[in-house]
């Protein structure tokens, strides 16, 4: 956290980066709002809305952190299978249709998960933990994932900011 002398107050700095943080914390909120319902057709037209509901906050972010450094999602079929990638983190999220489960790895998210039924948003909970266990009980949604798959993120920094500014001699 020690950036090179940019002539912009310290305290400044950090403000811009927690409000950055907010701001995509929201974003990626928003997205679970508008992803749609929840598919009634088992647990692969499930995943498949949470993967959609995924696509969705993706592109949000990747329009705030860019193409070049953004999250990737990449889907794999029969069977179904969706792969998050950001930098070097990376999680993976696997269809048991014998199972009716999702088996989720990568990150603090191990372990087998299944999909909570009458929600507007697409939710998984933890069915491998314990109820004495810390988390039990607990949905993750798309923009859970994002959020902990992002939560290192940096926003570009803005242009106008390289600038030498009103006061230049």
């Amino acid at each position: 956290m020690e950036p090179s002398f940019t002539g912009q107050n310290p305290i400044v700095a950090a403000a811009e980066r927690i409000r950055a943080q907010r701001a995509l914390g929201e974003l990626l909120e928003e997205s679970d709002v508008s992803s749609g319902a929840l598919a009634d057709g088992g647990a692969e037209s499930s995943l498949r809305a949470f993967g959609d509901a995924l696509a969705v906050g993706i592109k949000r972010l990747n329009a705030i952190l860019g193409e070049r450094n953004g999250v990737r999602l990449v889907r794999l079929e029969k069977p179904l299978r969706l792969r998050l990638r950001f930098g070097e983190h990376r999680i993976a999220l696997e269809l048991d249709e014998s199972a009716e489960l999702v088996r989720v790895r990568g990150l603090t998210f191990d372990g087998d998960y299944q999909f909570v039924p009458d929600r507007a948003i697409p939710s998984l909970i933890d069915v491998s933990k314990v109820s004495t266990e810390s988390g039990y009980g607990e949905s993750i949604t798309p923009s859970m994932l994002l959020r902990a798959l992002a939560s290192d993120a940096e926003l570009p920094r803005p242009p106008h900011l390289d600038s030498p500014g009103p006061l230049s001699f």
